[in-house]
């Protein structure tokens, strides 16, 4: 484990950046600055007005790590995100994603993951096939497999959230790497930065068959209006949570 402190005006551009890229274990949030911890290196954060400092780490002192206060996450009114060692709450019949909570961005209770769920729940039309963009820890994948879809599809360029979304979803197609990595999909998530889903749109498009439903996740207000116009393709929801939006697209059944 290892700890670094973030500081100046990009620290928050920062974080999520690591949320994507890193296996983020616990962030607490200063007035200046961000202590954030993670597994292994840092990955490249291009970012001008940034500082980072690493800090000596006391694997024997107690850290606050975010998983004292676990508690399950209601996505939306029958959509419901918990670890497994967290009860289902009493009453709830919706749809149920168990996650092992490892990165936060992966297990629900980043915006952008939570956008991207909503989004997802409010499109989806049961596609044959499946294919999850930057998976993370695959939770965005589980939803299509609790939802009934068998033939799934994901990758990541991170080889950690590559392992975790195997151990989760043993029976999906997981590989390191891009969307050109994966066969085409019926239907597709992206929950990525801005920046990233820009760049990999072409091979994202290619990936989509665009038989059935498209989310985009992960954009910024700034973002959002040049990002979601790329498909060519009918917007069909919009959602924001906190200070990410997700985009839908319903795809058209009958093309070929």
């Amino acid at each position: 484990m290892r700890m670094f402190e973030l500081g100046g005006a990009d620290a928050a551009a920062a974080l999520d950046v690591l949320h994507v890229h890193a296996d983020v274990q616990g962030v607490v949030e200063g007035d200046t600055t961000i202590t954030v911890w993670f597994r292994g290196d840092a990955p490249a954060l291009p970012f001008a007005d940034l500082s980072v400092r690493e800090l000596p780490y006391d694997a024997d002192a107690p850290q606050p790590t975010g998983l004292e206060q676990d508690a399950s996450i209601l996505v939306a009114a029958d959509l419901l995100v918990r670890p497994p060692w967290v009860a289902r709450p009493a009453g709830f019949h919706g749809v149920e994603l168990v996650v092992p909570r490892g990165g936060a961005f992966g297990s629900g209770e980043h915006d952008s993951t939570q956008a991207a769920l909503r989004c997802l729940h409010a499109v989806w039309d049961a596609p044959p096939s499946f294919g999850d963009v930057g998976t993370g820890s695959g939770i965005l994948a589980l939803y299509a497999h609790v939802r009934g879809c068998r033939r799934i599809a994901a990758c990541d360029i991170d080889a950690a959230s590559v392992a975790a979304a195997r151990e989760l979803l043993p029976e999906a197609d997981v590989t390191l790497g891009g969307p050109e990595t994966m066969a085409s999909c019926d239907g597709l998530v992206a929950n990525m930065t801005g920046t990233e889903l820009a760049s990999a749109m072409a091979a994202i498009l290619r990936c989509w068959t665009r038989r059935h439903a498209l989310v985009l996740s992960g954009l910024r207000a700034h973002e959002v209006d040049a990002v979601a116009a790329m498909p060519g393709a009918v917007e069909a929801v919009r959602l924001t949570v906190g200070a990410f939006t997700a985009v839908g697209y319903r795809g058209a059944p009958g093309r070929r």
